[in-house]
C-alpha cells in the first residue's frame, strides 16, 4: 500500500487521469459497432510491391498452409491441422483465455514464452500469403488467408486472451492486416478486414502506451493508428486517429533519439526497429500528401546515418536486447546503407565509440545502460565487439530470451567482453526489463588520427572499486585493451573474451603473466530463441588492490608480448616490427610513429 501511494506521489495528474481512465476502460470498454461511412475522397496510397516474388516467399507460403512457422529463432514450428492462437510450441504452455487485463504474460510457468506466441499473432505470415496469391493469383493461397483470419476473429473476441494484452502486439497485427487489405483486392473479406482494423485501432487510442512503456511501444502504436487513419477513411474516426498518431510519432522522434542520431534504449537491434517505424510513417506521409516536418526527416536521416557508422565491416554490434523480430515493411526496402571504410567514429551520446580500418571496427559501449529503467540494456559497460569482413569475432551473447531462466545470464555482465568483479553485475535486475543500482561510464578519453585510435574510460558499476579500460588501436594492425582495477580491498577480477572461433583473432595475454586461464562453452544467441556454439576466454586472478591486465588483439599469428613494469608494454611483431606503451602519467606510444598524449 505504502508503494502505491508513493508511486502515485510521483505521477501527474495528467498520469494519474491516463491510467485512471485505462484502468476503467479495461472492465468496462467495449468497442463500437463497425458502420463504414461513405468516403468519395482520393483513394489512399499504399506501399508499392516488387515487380515480382522476393526469394522463397512460395515456399514459405507453401509451408504457412501447412501450418509450420518460422517463428523468431525457431524453424518450422508445426502448429497442427487447428492453430491454436495462444500456445507456445516451443514449451508446450497455453495462456489461459480470460479477460486480456487478469494474464501474467510475463510468467514463464503459466504462459510460457509470451513472445513465440506474439509472434505468430502479429500475422505477418498472413500477408506472406497474401503476397503469393497476389503474384500467382492461386486461390489456395487467399482460401488459406481468409481461413486463418477467421478463425483468429473466432477464437480472439475482445477481451479474451494474452493477444490483446499488449497494445503493440495490436499495432503489429493491425500493420498486418493493412498489408492484407490492400493485397487482397475488393469483396466480402476486404470489408471484414476493415471492420477488425476498426476495432484494433479503437484499442490502440485506448491503451496508448504513454506512460506504461514510453519507448518502441508507444511509437509503434503511433505508427499503426496513423496507418489505419490515412488508409482507412470509411472508418469515421479516420482523421482523429491519422491525427493524433502522427503527433505521437514526431513527438518520439523528438524524444526517443539521441543527438548523435542513436536510439535511447541503448540497444542496436532497438535502434533498427525505431528506424524502421519511422521510415513506414514517413514514407506512407510522403505517398499520401502528409506534410513532413524537416526536423523528422532530418532525425531518420541522422539515425540511417548512425547505423551505417556502425556497419562498415558488416554486422553493426549487438549491444543490448535483440528480439528477433520485426516490422513489415523492414526488408521490403533496400539495403542498409554502410558508412565509409575505415573511418572511425565516437557517438558520444549513447557512447559508442568505433575504432575502424578497411574490413574492421571494434566496439567499445561507453554509453549509459539505457533509458527509464534499462529494460533493454545489458550489464556490459566498457564491453568491446569486434567486426571483421563481415562477420562477428569477438561476441555479445546475444539475448536469448526475455522471460526463461537463462534472461539474467545472457544480459549480465559475465555475458559480455568486459571485467567482472567478485562475480558481480554492473547493475541489479530487478525484473525481465528494468535494472536498479544502473553504472555511471565516463569517457576519459578520445582521440583518432590517421594510423591509430585510443580510448580510455571508466565506470563506478562496483563503487568503491572503479574499473578503468584503455584501448589502443593500431589501425589494419592491433589492438591493445589494458584494464586497471583500483579501490580498497580484496576482489577477485575476471576478463571475459566471447568468440566463436578461436582462430578469428588470438587474444595474447603478456607473456609469463599470473592470472589464470580457462576457455569454457558459451553460447552465442544470434536470434532470439537460437543457440549456437560459441566460447569464452576467462583470464582471473584474486588479490589485493590496484590490479592490471592487457592483452592484444591480433589477427592472424602474434609475436612477444611482455610487460616492461606497472602500466608499461612492448609487443614485437612476428616480423620484427616493435611497439612500446606506456600508459603512465599521460600515454606514449612508439613504433612506426611517436605518439604522445597529455593526461
Amino acid at each position: 500500500m505504502m508503494r502505491t501511494l508513493a508511486r502515485l506521489g510521483r505521477m501527474s495528474p495528467e498520469e494519474i487521469r491516463v491510467r485512471a481512465g485505462q484502468a476503467l476502460a479495461k472492465r468496462f470498454g467495449r468497442p463500437p459497432a463497425f458502420r463504414p461511412r461513405r468516403y468519395d475522397g482520393p483513394a489512399p496510397v499504399f506501399f508499392e510491391l516488387p515487380a515480382g516474388p522476393p526469394a522463397g516467399l512460395i515456399e514459405q507460403a507453401e509451408n504457412i498452409c501447412r501450418h509450420r512457422f518460422d517463428l523468431l529463432g525457431y524453424q518450422g514450428l508445426d502448429y497442427g491441422a487447428e492453430i491454436d492462437w495462444h500456445f507456445d510450441p516451443v514449451h508446450n504452455k497455453r495462456a489461459p483465455r480470460i479477460p486480456w487485463y487478469r494474464i501474467p504474460f510475463l510468467d514463464f510457468d503459466q504462459v510460457g514464452d509470451h513472445k513465440i506466441i506474439w509472434e505468430l499473432n502479429r500475422h505477418q505470415h498472413l500477408v506472406t500469403l497474401a503476397e503469393a496469391w497476389h503474384f500467382t493469383r492461386e486461390e489456395r493461397f487467399a482460401a488459406e488467408l481468409q481461413a486463418q483470419w477467421r478463425a483468429w476473429r473466432r477464437e480472439n473476441p475482445y477481451p479474451t486472451g494474452i493477444n490483446w494484452a499488449s497494445t503493440l502486439e495490436v499495432a503489429f497485427r493491425a500493420l498486418s492486416w493493412l498489408w492484407v487489405r490492400a493485397l487482397v483486392g475488393d469483396g466480402e473479406f476486404r470489408q471484414e478486414v476493415l471492420a477488425g482494423l476498426a476495432e484494433h485501432a479503437w484499442f490502440i487510442e485506448r491503451f496508448l502506451s504513454t506512460y506504461f512503456s514510453p519507448n518502441t511501444h508507444l511509437l509503434g502504436e503511433g505508427v499503426a493508428l496513423f496507418s489505419i487513419g490515412v488508409l482507412c477513411p470509411e472508418i469515421a474516426a479516420a482523421g482523429r486517429w491519422r491525427e493524433r498518431g502522427w503527433q505521437i510519432v514526431l513527438r518520439q522522434a523528438e524524444t526517443q533519439v539521441r543527438a548523435d542520431g542513436m536510439h535511447f534504449e541503448q540497444s542496436v537491434y532497438y535502434h533498427v526497429y525505431a528506424l524502421d517505424f519511422f521510415e513506414h510513417a514517413r514514407k506512407l506521409a510522403e505517398l499520401n500528401g502528409v506534410a513532413v516536418p524537416a526536423a523528422f526527416a532530418g532525425v531518420v536521416e541522422k539515425m540511417r546515418a548512425a547505423l551505417a557508422s556502425i556497419s562498415q565491416a558488416g554486422p553493426p554490434p549487438q549491444f543490448g536486447d535483440d528480439d528477433g523480430g520485426h516490422v513489415l515493411l523492414s526488408g521490403r526496402g533496400g539495403e542498409q546503407a554502410r558508412g565509409r571504410a575505415g573511418e572511425s567514429i565516437a557517438l558520444r551520446d549513447s557512447g559508442i565509440y568505433a575504432m575502424s580500418s578497411p574490413g574492421a571496427q571494434l566496439f567499445i559501449d561507453a554509453g549509459p545502460q539505457g533509458a527509464l529503467s534499462g529494460g533493454h540494456g545489458h550489464a556490459d559497460a566498457l564491453s568491446i565487439q569486434l567486426a571483421m569482413e563481415g562477420r562477428a569475432v569477438l561476441i555479445d551473447p546475444g539475448t536469448y530470451c526475455y522471460v526463461c531462466p537463462e534472461r539474467d545470464r545472457f544480459r549480465g555482465t559475465a555475458a559480455h567482453n568486459t571485467l567482472q568483479v567478485d562475480g558481480r553485475d554492473q547493475a541489479q535486475p530487478a525484473g525481465p526489463f528494468a535494472w536498479t543500482a544502473m553504472p555511471t561510464t565516463t569517457v576519459d578519453l578520445w582521440r583518432s588520427a590517421e594510423g591509430f585510435d585510443l580510448f580510455a574510460g571508466h565506470h563506478d558499476g562496483y563503487a568503491p572499486v572503479m574499473h578503468q579500460r584503455w584501448v589502443f588501436g593500431r589501425k589494419g594492425n592491433f589492438w591493445l585493451v589494458r584494464d586497471v582495477v583500483t579501490g580498497p580491498g580484496h576482489h577477485r577480477l575476471d576478463l571475459h573474451w566471447h568468440f566463436r572461433d578461436e582462430r578469428d583473432i588470438t587474444i595474447k595475454p603478456p607473456d609469463g603473466h599470473n592470472w589464470t586461464r580457462t576457455i569454457e562453452r558459451f553460447d552465442w544467441s544470434p536470434v532470439y530463441g537460437r543457440l549456437e556454439r560459441a566460447y569464452v576466454l576467462r583470464f582471473s586472478t584474486e588479490g589485493a588492490l590496484p590490479a592490471e591486465f592487457a592483452v592484444l588483439l591480433v589477427v592472424g599469428e602474434a609475436g612477444t608480448f611482455t610487460q616492461l613494469g606497472p602500466a608499461q608494454y612492448r609487443y614485437e611483431e612476428p616480423g620484427g616490427s616493435a611497439h612500446e606503451f606506456d600508459f603512465g602519467k599521460g600515454f606514449t606510444y612508439r613504433g612506426g610513429a611517436n605518439i604522445e598524449v597529455a593526461p
